[in-house]
């Protein structure tokens, strides 16, 4: 049956005045076509499929970022009095947010006891911190570089046990007052992460602080490559 068609169509193109080889032409010409065609159908999904995974982690991003801001937002409007008086900074870089906190606020010289006016600063922070989910919040210690006096040194042996002993106290604080102890890690940097010179007063007490930086959650699971 095909070869009747074939032939009718050759007899057709004949009549026509058209060869074969016109014939032959014109029906790979087709074939091209349809094969273009099917090309850039097979490039368009692809590219359906790329602006859709786009248009999810651009609504991802959006959310997280006005996560971010709300969070600010907040420890900013609940902080402001101490804000105004330089006790607190509030402070955005890349994915970091991070709230520092002289130590005069917190601590006696040398105490790792927390003051009642740090409480109620602490008290304010936590309030905003106990909501977040998808964050982690390192609280990490700092000094100046001013060695501990013989006494001191009884209970604490370095500025590197003072600034984690005092990380931890408020970690343990911000737990009591809500906030998940999962999301909760204390570091003591002791010295080596000044802000501010040790050469001045004004420099050494910038460099006493802690700060409570919130930052991604690290993923569950890590691939390593075989």
């Amino acid at each position: 049956m095909k070869k009747l068609f074939f032939f009718a169509i050759v007899g057709l193109m004949v009549g026509c005045g058209i060869s074969k080889k016109q014939y032959t032409s014109l029906e790979d010409q087709e074939k091209r076509c349809q094969a273009e065609l099917s090309e850039s159908q097979s490039a368009n999904k692809v590219c359906d499929e790329k602006l859709a995974a786009l248009g999810s982690k651009k609504e991802e991003l959006s959310q997280e970022l006005q996560e971010k801001t709300k969070t600010y937002e907040n420890l900013v409007g609940s902080l402001q009095e101490e804000i105004n008086s330089g006790k607190i900074k509030i402070s955005e870089m890349k994915d970091r947010l991070t709230v520092n906190l002289i130590d005069k606020i917190l601590f006696d010289s040398g105490s790792v006891n927390i003051q009642e006016e740090g409480k109620a600063a602490l008290a304010k922070i936590a309030s905003v911190l106990k909501d977040i989910t998808d964050k982690r919040i390192q609280v990490e210690g700092h000094t100046d570089n001013v060695k501990l006096g013989p006494t001191l040194r009884k209970k604490f042996p370095s500025n590197w046990e003072l600034s984690t002993a005092r990380a931890t106290v408020i970690v343990k604080y911000l737990a009591e007052l809500g906030v998940p102890e999962s999301k909760l890690s204390a570091t003591g940097y002791s010295m080596f992460s000044p802000v501010a010179s040790n050469d001045t007063p004004e420099g050494k007490q910038q460099n006493r602080r802690i700060e409570i930086v919130l930052v991604p959650e690290l993923p569950t699971q890590i691939s390593v490559p075989e």
